[in-house]
């Protein structure tokens, strides 16, 4: 009896709830917000670390990025290839994004497209 209840809560919750008009928009605009925040500190950090100066923004885009994720990216990355240092600096800049809690991610794409 319990596994028909399972079943049938389980395909409800499906059709009912994540597969709902409410929650596609929510998804396609956590997905906006995800790629316009990796877009733009990835191009950032593209060059970082490296003999190409930044720009002023590539400067002020370095400044929201905690010290603890660039410390680390520096201690990983002593004695390490280009490659491997590109590497590092796209897996800080995921890190700092995936560490983000969804408000902030949220206000931050909204303070840098100027929606506030």
């Amino acid at each position: 009896f319990a596994e028909t209840v399972m079943e049938v809560l389980g395909r409800l919750a499906y059709e009912e709830v994540f597969c709902s008009p409410e929650i596609f928009k929510m998804e396609v605009t956590e997905s906006v917000i995800i790629n316009f925040l990796m877009d733009n500190l990835a191009e950032a950090f593209l060059y970082y670390d490296t003999d190409k100066k930044p720009t002023s923004m590539d400067t002020r885009v370095f400044s929201f990025i905690s010290d603890n994720y660039v410390n680390a990216y520096h201690h990983q990355a002593k004695g390490k290839s280009e490659a491997e240092k590109l590497y590092l600096r796209l897996l800080l800049v995921t890190d700092y994004v995936c560490g983000m809690t969804d408000s902030y991610a949220k206000r931050l794409y909204q303070e840098l497209n100027g929606i506030v």
